[in-house]
């Protein structure tokens, strides 16, 4: 049992919570947001453990990142082989695995025409450089985002992050972005229920922005996440999507198609845009492509991403070597082995045991998403879909106590994320599902105490 009388639980946790506390005192809480009070230790396909030695079942991982997995064998054999070589040089000088992993997203990608590829670091920069391309290619001022986007922290992407606070938004001093409503099929605008209708609804809108408020013709860029995940894993129609590419042609904007943490086989197809039949001028990687090493890649027609002179998107670490190494080898991996398939075939069967338990009570409002990034949606009631923040955060942390790890996001905070490896064994999901059942029992019948939502720092 844990030591610390303030932390509501019995788990035992004392090894971790001494570097708890030593993160509080000199890690900035602005960095990330923290749910339950564990030090990881080690991690391995679908399984973790923390300082205390217990073991979990991670539903997270890293943010979408891990899709082959915790510590897959192909990236470890991959960087440590380059590491003998050398670690890193800055791009004055060529990288053999820069020129094969670009050559790799270049076939890989959707769209037929000629691409270029820029490497970085992390989703947010890459979104920040694809940004920066669209507005020095159509030397236009203003950018088209939407309502509960993420596009990372960086200035420029705060600035067209639409699940950012508008105070927050408001010191970046970059104010040419509008923000578009994400279309919402479970909560459509005007109770919609149809999502053709829906899909239709959220593009007349759109279209009267441009025609009447503002001259598409001033836009260089659309950002938009072909599932918007931060959102709350929001689905939008087909119809909307080819609506969306229909405007940015008609008005000669880059589309810039986000896939930080939709890409890499997560929903069943290698790239989520592909669900919808479109091809975007942009696509942005970030996440999942390094296996785990922090590794980003903008790819793009080639008078968009060659637009500025050399050394424009220059930063000393980007296309690191060494991560490019684990990047190359994450990718074949996931080709190899078809991962956005098998993605496809347990997302089905994951999104039928979920649906049981959407079944079984009246505060799981929806249970949605595509391959396996799904969330599901915890209400007051099925009736008024009113959102139950609270609800959501003690699931989890029962969760928690009992070995799987989830965190919350949405719009309203009340969405359980569900990104597990794609490697995951379906053991592990049942057992996982069992763990939800069980939570989602003990939080509706009031056995997990009000207070664990004061000690989590959560989405919204």
């Amino acid at each position: 049992m844990s030591t610390n009388p303030s932390i509501p639980t019995s788990k035992k946790i004392d090894k971790s919570l001494p570097i708890v506390e030593k993160y509080k005192r000199y890690v900035s809480q602005s960095q990330a947001f923290k749910y339950f009070p564990i030090v990881i230790a080690k991690a391995k396909n679908s399984r973790i453990w923390d300082l205390d030695g217990n073991e979990y079942i991670d539903f997270l991982a890293s943010a979408a990142s891990y899709n082959i997995g915790h510590s897959n064998d192909a990236v470890v054999k991959a960087v440590k082989e380059h590491l003998d070589k050398f670690i890193h040089y800055c791009l004055y000088l060529y990288h053999e695995p820069v020129a094969e992993l670009s050559e790799l997203l270049v076939k890989i990608t959707p769209g037929d025409y000629e691409k270029k590829v820029i490497i970085g670091l992390s989703g947010g920069d890459a979104n920040d450089t694809a940004l920066k391309a669209a507005l020095a290619y159509t030397r236009r001022p203003r950018i088209a985002s939407f309502t509960y986007s993420y596009h990372g922290t960086t200035a420029l992407g705060i600035a067209v992050g639409g699940s950012f606070d508008p105070d927050l938004r408001s010191t970046i001093p970059f104010h040419n972005v509008y923000f578009l409503e994400y279309p919402d099929t479970y909560r459509c605008v005007n109770n919609i229920d149809d999502p053709v209708q829906c899909g239709e609804e959220y593009l007349s809108m759109i279209d009267t922005f441009f025609k009447k408020k503002y001259a598409g013709e001033s836009f260089a860029a659309m950002i938009i996440e072909p599932v918007q995940g931060d959102g709350g894993v929001l689905v939008p129609p087909e119809n909307f999507m080819r609506g969306v590419r229909r405007i940015t042609q008609e008005y000669g904007m880059v589309l810039i198609d986000d896939e930080v943490q939709t890409g890499m086989g997560r929903t069943g197809k290698l790239f989520a845009i592909e669900h919808f039949n479109i091809t975007p001028d942009v696509i942005v990687l970030g996440k999942a492509l390094g296996g785990g090493m922090p590794v980003s890649a903008v790819v793009g027609r080639r008078e968009i991403v060659e637009s500025t002179p050399p050394q424009s998107f220059f930063a000393t670490s980007a296309a690191h070597a060494s991560s490019v190494a684990g990047a190359i080898a994450a990718v074949k991996y996931v080709l190899e082995n078809k991962l956005h398939e098998v993605a496809a075939e347990k997302g089905r069967y994951l999104a039928r045991r979920l649906g049981e338990l959407k079944e079984k009570y009246e505060v799981v409002g929806d249970v949605r998403g595509l391959g396996l990034m799904l969330g599901v949606d915890v209400v007051r009631d099925k009736k008024s879909k009113q959102p139950d923040r609270t609800l959501a955060l003690k699931i989890i942390w029962r969760a928690w106590e009992k070995g799987l790890i989830m965190m919350t996001y949405g719009k309203y905070g009340n969405v359980l994320r569900i990104a597990p490896p794609l490697t995951i064994p379906y053991e592990d999901m049942d057992r996982a599902v069992e763990i939800i059942d069980e939570s989602i029992k003990d939080a509706v019948e009031g056995r997990v105490p009000d207070t664990v939502v004061n000690y989590m720092t959560a989405w919204k």
